[in-house]
């Protein structure tokens, strides 16, 4: 399998990114990871989905994983800092046509991207695992947590609140959340290669996103494309886990709204579906993108 590693410059900085097959023979997947703040290299399952013969490109973005920028630089955590940088590598890489894929904060990301007035349309979308408005987000993970012990859920609440709580309660109902909904270390069924991925960037997560899973409470609080979902004219497919924390309200809203939307639900699945059950996965999204 042919992969090769490109350094795109970007703002001034060099973005880490992986090419897969030959991106000029056939339209790639162009991925965009979750987060904020995370890494491409927790998608190495995608290498079955290469495998087949569908070029990919996948990349850290600005600040995440191996696209390294110092700390203190706010001012470049935006959506549109974001938006920008997929311009940016398509261009760079001479890309004609492509596929465009986003799995949780990539999900929003390509729906940002796509509602406004990209440079370069995809000819086809795949939203995974993510979701529609921030603010729908946070009352389906409050209604998720309404049966934990009053202890846990009053120091999720609190915690989003910004108000103090035992530490130890809130990492004990954390991790109830996260063993719920994103899943289980112990769920990865897929051998990865690399033993040590990059760790989260914390500086752009909590402040785009705030400091955990449950609730958005940073810079993208405010975030909702509801109303724009109709203008979609794309393919889409819609994909997500059974026990996901994108929940199935989430995405049968987004299937509704795209007019001619595809939908497939992971039985049993979390957030993290695409380690969990790689080789669905990547069929479901083959086919979708043969078809």
């Amino acid at each position: 399998m042919d992969r090769k590693v490109v350094k795109i410059p970007f703002k001034g900085y060099k973005l880490h990114c992986f090419v897969y097959g030959d991106i000029h023979k056939r339209p790639p997947l162009v991925m965009l990871h979750g987060g904020p703040g995370g890494c491409i290299e927790r998608y190495e399952s995608f290498e079955i989905l290469a495998a087949t013969g569908q070029p990919i490109v996948m990349h850290d973005q600005l600040g995440c994983g191996f696209s390294k920028v110092p700390e203190g630089h706010k001012e470049l955590w935006t959506v549109e800092t974001y938006k920008e940088e997929i311009d940016c590598v398509i261009e760079y890489l001479k890309i004609k046509d492509y596929y465009l894929l986003g799995h949780s904060w990539g999900g929003m990301l390509a729906l940002e991207y796509v509602t406004g007035t990209p440079k370069h349309m995809p000819k086809k979308l795949i939203l995974y695992s993510t979701l529609p408005s921030t603010k729908i987000w946070n009352d389906e993970h409050l209604e998720m947590i309404k049966d934990y012990p009053v202890d846990e859920y009053n120091a999720l609440v609190n915690d989003r609140d910004g108000k103090e709580v035992d530490k130890e309660i809130l990492k004990a109902a954390t991790k109830h959340f996260y063993n719920d909904h994103v899943g289980k270390k112990s769920d990865r069924k897929y051998k990865l290669r690399r033993r040590v991925f990059p760790k989260t960037n914390k500086e752009i997560y909590e402040y785009m996103w705030g400091p955990s899973e449950l609730f958005g409470t940073g810079t993208l609080k405010t975030y909702d494309v509801t109303d724009k979902l109709k203008n979609i004219g794309l393919p889409t497919l819609i994909l997500h886990g059974e026990l996901d924390e994108s929940t199935l309200k989430m995405n049968k809203l987004m299937h509704r709204e795209i007019k001619g939307s595809s939908y497939y639900m992971l039985t049993g699945c979390h957030h993290g579906s695409y380690n969990e059950k790689p080789e669905e996965v990547m069929d479901v999204i083959s086919k979708f993108l043969k078809n």
